[in-house]
């Protein structure tokens, strides 16, 4: 269990992690008008297509690569309902569902008799990295840094975030700030992180990548796509036979 944690919660950052400030609610549900989205700042375009892109329903694909290692996910989430469904490779195969404060998870890391493991998040410690990888409003860290960015071609932007002006940004719950905080440290010059973004027609967020250059695993190589907005997303609880409750002193632990 405890190589299943930090892998599970750096394979749901890989997907999440690409967010703007804290404000996703008002006007940046709507879809704007092409010519506000293609004279908008660089900034406030990639910052603003984020919002959008979470406004509802999404799905996502990632991988996270650091040197040999890999991490490949797919996940389909509705933030209003706090439902997600995440399937991959994190390196072993694994499964996490979140459905409302109830999370199951199944990898062959887990050691339990039984498949999936079910952990009510509000017995976690409000620091939890755990809690943290479910939460997905506070996975929309990095781009609340984004120091400059220019469009190279239509709908595609380049430029380079700073993790430190993103840790100022980002809300204190759930470890988020401490976490850019951590990535801060490790990168070489965590005040240019490069990235690539892509914007649609609508104003919303589709790809993006990045690259953190660390000081002790070599490059760190994120790249996301959004796709299937608006689309109906169904989670359903594993069969109740093949769960079994976190223990107490899982609970200690994570």
């Amino acid at each position: 269990m405890r190589r299943l944690i930090p892998t599970l919660s750096i394979a749901l950052v890989a997907a999440l992690v690409a967010g703007c400030g804290t404000n996703s609610g008002g006007d940046s549900a709507a879809p704007p008008s092409a010519p506000a989205t293609s004279k908008a700042d660089p900034v406030t375009t990639i910052r603003q297509a984020m919002d959008r892109s979470l406004a509802g329903t999404v799905t996502m694909d990632a991988s996270i690569k650091a040197g040999t290692q890999s991490i490949t996910l797919s996940g389909k989430m509705d933030p209003a309902s706090r439902a997600v469904q995440v399937t991959g490779n994190a390196p072993e195969p694994m499964e996490a569902r979140l459905i409302g404060d109830a999370a199951y998870i199944k990898s062959d890391s887990l050691e339990g008799e039984k498949p999936w493991m079910k952990i009510d998040l509000t017995k976690l410690r409000p620091t939890s990295s755990l809690r943290q990888s479910f939460d997905i409003k506070s996975q929309t860290g990095l781009i609340g840094g984004v120091v400059s960015a220019q469009e190279v071609d239509g709908g595609r932007y380049t430029g380079t975030a700073d993790l430190n002006k993103a840790a100022e940004a980002a809300s204190t719950d759930g470890g988020m700030r401490e976490g850019l905080e951590s990535s801060a440290k490790l990168a070489k010059d965590p005040k240019a992180i490069p990235f690539e973004a892509t914007v649609d027609a609508d104003g919303r967020l589709t790809a993006l990548s990045y690259t953190i250059a660390t000081k002790t695993v070599g490059d760190l190589v994120t790249d996301m796509r959004m796709s299937g907005f608006g689309e109906k997303v169904s989670v359903t609880a594993p069969p109740a036979n093949e769960t079994e409750n976190a223990s107490a002193e899982m609970y200690k632990f994570l």
